[in-house]
Order: structure tokens, then sequence, then C-alpha cells
């Protein structure tokens, strides 16, 4: 696991004026942020950039099932944290018959539209949690049943399982059950993330409305396959503010690049000719270092030019993995 780098804009800055010609950029003394801090954020949005999905910048999200005409299921990741998606697959969770389980691929694209189609998934994006499409509360003693036949469950015909409660907060089913009597108290408006409501056996976890949501092309639908959906993304660019911030999560090992950077920057308060050489080889080295930190060929499985399960799913036209050629904005 790597190593986060512990640079920091005032380092950077006394590793700058070691070179005379920094001085007009930089100055002689003294600790002004500016323009150093400026400086630092840019650099480390240009590496951490959507062309450059470095593997220690990736991270798991929560895995979630897909459940009855269902579209969107809002999440406990922040919005902060979340820069793109980079990976998915989904599998066949209740299919005991096929060892190892059959997990076919998911294209990750920039957005969806809200759908009523069936079928099959081949596509997932993330929205804002607020944005997400979410039902009511059910009503008195209905069941909501797992997704997983291991935890006594399987294929239902579960409603909504992301809820807007009759105060305006999203709630999700985080332990499956049957609803109580009557409509539970529910917490107030903007009651903080994570607040739990006892209903019947059901237990409903309150949702940050800023947070993010997972939208799917396609729907389930009543007693139908149950799939688990297994999203990565990458970690959005920290915002540099401060003097003494450091540039995680960008590891030591590739701490040279950042004062490669920094220096291509100092030129471009000094000499602008030479800032134009200077950055674009820095460029090309944050290239060269991608590709040195991910020798293995790109390719992840199969992408198939039609729905495997039938009509309905939409066609999977090949990775459009943002980052890597092909992707597109436009959710094709």
């Amino acid at each position: 696991m790597s190593t986060p780098s512990n640079l920091t804009p005032q380092i950077l800055i006394d590793y700058a004026r070691v070179f005379p010609w920094t001085t007009p950029a930089l100055g002689v003394s003294g600790y002004s942020s500016e323009p150093a801090v400026s400086f630092t954020d840019d650099i480390c949005k240009k590496i951490l950039a959507k062309s450059n999905p470095w593997k220690w910048n990736e991270k798991k999200a929560p895995v979630f099932y897909t459940q009855p005409y269902q579209q969107d299921y809002p999440t406990s990741i922040a919005q902060g944290v979340m820069g793109w998606l980079s990976a998915a697959t989904m599998v066949d969770i209740n299919n005991v018959t096929s060892q190892p389980p059959i997990q076919p691929p998911i294209n990750c694209v920039a957005r969806l539209q809200p759908t009523n189609i069936v079928g099959r998934p081949t596509k997932v994006c993330w929205i804002i949690n607020s944005m997400a499409n979410t039902g009511t509360w059910p009503g008195p003693n209905v069941a909501y049943v797992s997704p997983l036949v291991s935890a006594g469950g399987g294929p239902s015909s579960n409603p909504a399982t992301a809820i807007t409660d009759t105060n305006g907060n999203i709630q999700v089913v985080t332990t499956y059950g049957v609803t109580g009597g009557s409509q539970p108290s529910w917490p107030a408006a903007l009651a903080t993330p994570g607040t739990t409501t006892n209903d019947g056996s059901v237990v409903w976890t309150l949702i940050d409305p800023n947070g993010v949501a997972f939208r799917l092309d396609a729907l389930a639908t009543n007693n139908s396959n149950v799939w688990q959906l297994k999203v990565n993304y990458q970690l959005k660019p920290p915002d540099i503010t401060s003097l003494k911030q450091t540039i995680s999560p960008i590891p030591n090992d590739l701490s040279y690049l950042v004062k490669q950077g920094f220096l291509a920057y100092c030129y471009k308060q000094v000499d602008n000719a030479k800032f134009q050489v200077e950055f674009a080889q820095w460029l090309e080295d944050i290239q060269s270092a991608m590709e040195a930190s991910d020798r293995e060929y790109q390719e992840f499985g199969f992408a198939p030019t039609s729905s495997i399960s039938g009509p309905g799913g939409g066609a999977a036209e090949g990775y459009n993995y943002a980052g890597w050629p092909g992707w597109t904005n436009d959710g094709t």
C-alpha cells in the first residue's frame, strides 16, 4: 500500500527557493500562502485528473442489491470524496450452482435518466442523494425480505427500500423485517445522517441528502433475479487551502512529480515561454508515471452487444470507464 506524501505547500516553497530564478514567483522569504497554495492545488488536481485512474486512489463503494422497481440506491458515501466511477461489476449473488458466481460487467457512465425499463442492468452512474427517486412509507405490517437466500430471503416483491419520510428525510432499510402497525415517528427535518428509526422489526437509517446514490439503467421486477452491485470509484482530488496541508492521497513515490510541477508553475510567473515547455514535459511525465504504475492490459472481460437476459437492459457498447478511451459523458 502506498504511503501518502508528507509534502506541503510550505515544503515545496522551501524546496523551490533553492533555485534563485524562483525568487520573482515566491519572494525571498516569509510565509505568504500565495501563489504556492494555488500552485499546489492545481498540481494535485492535474495529477488526480480523470485521465489518471491511479490504483492507490481507488476505493470500494458499499455493495448494494437490486430491488423490485427501484432505480436509485442512496448511500452514506459523502459527495466530497466521490470523484468518478472507475469500474463496476455485478454478481448473481443467489446462484449457488455456478462457481465462481456469474459476474457480468457494468459500464460506468456520467449520467442516466429516470426509466421504467425492466431488465438486467448494464450501466451505472452516481447522482446526489437528493436527486434520487424514492418511495414513501409502504404502510402497516408490510414485509421487507432480505435479498439474500443465505439470510433467509431471496427474490421478493419488496416495496421501495429507499423512501422520503413525512419530514422530508431520505430513509433506507438497513434491517429487514415487517413494518409496524402505524407509521413511525420520524426524525425532524434535516436530522443527523445515520439516525435510525425502528418500524416494527424494520430499521430505517437516515441518509445525508448531499451524499451519493447509485442509479442503474434498468429495473428489477417482483421476484426477479437479485444482483449484487460492486462499484469502485476514484477519490476526488483534495482542495489545498493552507501552507501546512499535505497532498495526500498522492503517495511519497510520486513526490518528484509534485516538485517538478511546482517548479513548472514557478516558471509561469517568470518566463511564460519556458513555462509552456516545462508544463508540457510535466504532463508527459505524469502519463509516463501512470503507465509505469499500471502496466497490466486494461481489460475487464467482455461487453455484449445485446442484453444477455433479453430485452429491457440496454446494450453494453464497450467499457465506458471515465479516463479510458471511448468513455462518454452522455450515458452511452
